[in-house]
């Protein structure tokens, strides 16, 4: 009876509008976080973990030359050259599949953020499930000049100005460019609506320049790659993308657990510009917050 009464107290605790407020901000805090850490973990669990032998690896998997290419790489000469046969396949399109669900289920603070986290998330997907063609150009030479054709549905191509293009880069393309498009755009969205002018500006000043982190990186690091005639531009050009944007993410995490927007958005102090009715009619009405009440903290 003592333990029913317990649970019953529980239950009741948390269901609570206050607890459950708790309980809510609390997961919308982890997804945050976690999405910034498997990000950034992301690349150094292929690259480093197949050199180091990580897992269940017997012998190192040596770097490929792009991120893609762990789907099919093998340790060895039998499986080198032979598609689906990566070693760390699993790893790749488990990771991938994490951080598109993460980006579904995310809400973005604002209209603009959200539809462009779904969008990012759904490519990502793609880029998990439909797989890059192999070998690749580096290694045909190793191959037998065989280059692999695969499933039709998993090789899927599309016809673009005249090119057959595999659904694998388009993703890949239009998921960087919507991570781009969330730290150039959003960035300042929560920002805006914080009141302590102190933080505000501290925050500012901080995303003033992390905004501009992940295009100025793949810019530069093409840029480098092009000059050095490296075989392994596509690497770094991932790589530099991922972190750069998981450096921004972490700092915006940052914010939000240290101005509590999340906190004021939750009570209704805080809300999203624009009207249902027009997602997308007018970028100013789906980009950025309003600030419609005060904090009880000022």
């Amino acid at each position: 009876m003592v333990k029913i009464q317990t649970i019953k107290r529980t239950v009741k605790q948390i269901t609570d509008p206050p607890e459950l407020d708790k309980h809510i901000l609390s997961s919308y805090s982890m997804l945050r976080w976690c999405m910034g850490i498997l990000s950034f973990i992301f690349p150094l669990l292929l690259v480093v973990g197949g050199l180091v032998k990580l897992f269940w690896l017997s012998s190192p998997l040596e770097m490929q030359h792009s991120l893609s290419a762990y789907y099919h790489a093998g340790v060895n000469a039998e499986t080198m050259c032979t598609a689906f046969a990566g070693v760390y396949r699993n790893l790749f399109v488990g990771i991938l599949v994490a951080l598109s669900l993460c980006l579904l289920i995310y809400t973005g603070f604002s209209k603009l953020e959200n539809w462009l986290l779904n969008v990012s998330g759904i490519s990502l997907a793609c880029v998990a499930f439909f797989p890059m063609g192999w070998p690749e150009e580096q290694m045909l030479s190793k191959c037998g000049n065989e280059v692999f054709v695969g499933s039709k549905l998993l090789n899927l191509e599309i016809k673009l100005w005249g090119q057959d293009i595999r659904l694998h880069f388009i993703a890949a393309f239009i998921f960087f460019l919507m991570l781009i498009s969330v730290s150039i755009l959003t960035a300042m969205d929560s920002v805006d609506v914080i009141e302590d002018k102190k933080k505000q500006t501290f925050w500012r000043n901080i995303f003033n320049w992390a905004r501009w982190v992940m295009p100025l990186s793949l810019l530069l690091v093409s840029v480098v790659c092009f000059l050095t005639k490296t075989d392994y531009t596509v690497l770094w050009v991932e790589w530099i993308g991922i972190w750069a944007f998981s450096i921004y993410w972490l700092l915006k995490s940052w914010e939000i657990m240290q101005t509590k927007v999340d906190e004021d958005m939750i009570k209704g102090r805080v809300q999203r510009k624009g009207a249902p009715s027009s997602p997308m009619g007018n970028l100013s009405k789906v980009r950025g917050l309003v600030r419609v009440e005060p904090s009880k903290n000022t």
